[in-house]
């Protein structure tokens, strides 16, 4: 990582050479003007969190749900009948639970390919505001949903989903256009975290708020900020800096400084699609990214349920219980990065192998320790459902930058094709689950930390053996720009040459 940051500096101080003397080549590296693109960064980050959390926050309501169930059958029964069957429109079956459960993991399946097309038509900002808009409005109306049966709320959690299709792409593509190429790690790293942000968010919110005005008010709550976040989005975020008048000529010299004519215009890049799903490489990074996705989602689905029904933690220490390793892990993710760029010793491959096994390698540990234990260990249990959700925090490092040095300016279709694997675990999972620990007892979820760790352990094996380090071949040449590009990057140039003398 150290000598690509070397690389890039050099680059940097050739095409500066002209403009100032060494002193002020010198603050050049050190200072970039305006921060527009960390605004950018954290309005985008935002919004993808909220959109994610809005498909997380059934899994710790479906707690309040069954505790305000069974009030409310206690009140009852002094009442009549007709009063039980009339208040009680989340009495669902364990099946219909997991239906709900893996509800918002359908629908991004044969939404991911749709909207990776529409958004290279349409641009990020159009394609986003659409998914953005139908989770506002499926969150809002999920407590309206419920009283008119199962299928009505199943509706809302589909589409509560569906948005989710568009985060990969939106990772991606936002990372290729606003950050400089100096700060890619970096950028890309918040942006991503809003995967740990999510329930980190939605947890603790869920357990006041369940406490305060009962479980639907989770839901207006989170729709509320959802469409603050919309605002926002609306108001500042352009597809490209260039658009934006908020960014500053010297902030666009070093977005775009150094970037070549594929990264400039990803979203006309033509994708190899037969070359890439040939690559060992690829595929190394998309079944690691399910074999740790399965690993962090089984306590992101399932974490409350576990500390709830297994460990027995009371519901109002649950969310807080649960949300807390979500803090570290976001912090593991974003510090993770800079650390793994001084690693210069290892080397490009070997820092990504490193990083990751620490990952997956911690989680398989923990899921070991968790099939041995007896259910009295209530506190070793809660401190390996900690370490499990910390070191997903690593596990994007590695991968991700895999995909970058692999993948170049198709990064994203191969974190397209990512995202459709791994949403296929929220499907596969809430069945794995009911057909192991239907009862939720210690010892089915013993048999089923088993073999998870089987899967983690194996997926991570499989990336230390086939992954790489450098660009594939299919990333060269492959660039379609149109008049209407090649008139843009004309503006860029004389927006270069015209800004000759910076102010920093």
């Amino acid at each position: 990582m150290l000598k690509a940051s070397k690389s890039i500096s050099v680059e940097d101080l050739n095409r500066f050479s002209d403009l100032h003397d060494d002193d002020q080549v010198s603050e050049t590296k050190i200072k970039i003007p305006g921060r527009t693109r960390w605004y950018i960064c954290a309005i985008v980050t935002g919004l993808m969190t909220l959109i994610q959390a809005n498909v997380h926050v059934y899994n710790f309501t479906v707690l309040c749900m069954q505790e305000e169930q069974a009030k409310m059958m206690n009140e009852s029964r002094s009442r009549n009948e007709t009063i039980i069957t009339s208040t009680l429109n989340f009495n669902f079956s364990k099946f219909e639970q997991d239906l709900l459960f893996s509800a918002a993991y359908i629908a991004p399946l044969p939404s991911i390919i749709i909207l990776y097309f529409l958004t290279n038509r349409s641009g990020v900002k159009t394609t986003f505001m659409l998914c953005s808009v139908m989770s506002f409005l499926s969150t809002i109306l999920t407590p309206i949903a419920t009283n008119y049966g199962f299928w009505y709320f199943w509706a809302a959690r589909f589409f509560q989903g569906l948005p989710t299709a568009i985060l990969g792409i939106v990772v991606s593509v936002v990372t290729c256009h606003w950050s400089t190429l100096s700060e890619n790690g970096t950028y890309v790293s918040i942006l991503a975290a809003h995967y740990q942000i999510a329930p980190l968010l939605t947890m603790p919110l869920s357990a006041l708020m369940c406490s305060v005005g009962g479980w639907s008010s989770v839901y207006y709550t989170q729709g509320t900020i959802t469409a603050i976040l919309i605002v926002l989005f609306a108001v500042f975020y352009t597809d490209k800096p260039s658009e934006s008048r908020y960014v500053s000529k010297g902030e666009l010299k070093a977005i775009e400084d150094g970037k070549s004519l594929e990264e400039k215009h990803v979203e006309k890049s033509k994708t190899p699609f037969v070359a890439i799903h040939k690559d060992s490489a690829v595929w190394a990074i998309w079944i690691t990214s399910v074999g740790g996705t399965i690993g962090f989602s089984i306590f992101l689905q399932y974490g409350p349920t576990y500390l709830n029904k297994v460990l027995h933690y009371n519901l109002s220490t649950t969310g807080w219980t649960a949300a807390i390793p979500y803090i570290f892990s976001c912090i593991a993710r974003i510090v993770a990065q800079p650390l793994s760029a001084n690693c210069s010793f290892l080397g490009e491959r070997l820092a990504a192998i490193v990083s990751t096994s620490i990952s997956q390698g911690t989680m398989a540990i923990a899921f070991l320790v968790l099939m041995f234990i007896p259910q009295t260990w209530s506190s070793v249990g809660q401190l390996c459902y900690s370490l499990v959700i910390v070191a997903n925090g690593l596990n994007g490092v590695g991968i991700t930058r895999s995909a970058q040095l692999v993948c170049k300016q198709h990064m994203s279709f191969v974190y397209t094709a990512r995202a459709f694997y791994n949403g296929s675990v929220g499907l596969f999972l809430p069945l794995l689950v009911n057909f192991v620990a239907p009862n939720d007892t210690h010892s089915e979820w013993s048999r089923l930390f088993l073999i998870i760790f089987c899967i983690v352990f194996v997926s991570n094996l499989i990336f230390i053996i086939f992954s790489r380090a450098e660009a594939a071949p299919w990333t060269i040449g492959t660039a379609e720009v149109d008049d209407r590009s090649e008139h843009d990057l004309e503006d860029q140039k004389s927006i270069s040459t015209a800004t000759t003398v910076e102010k920093f």
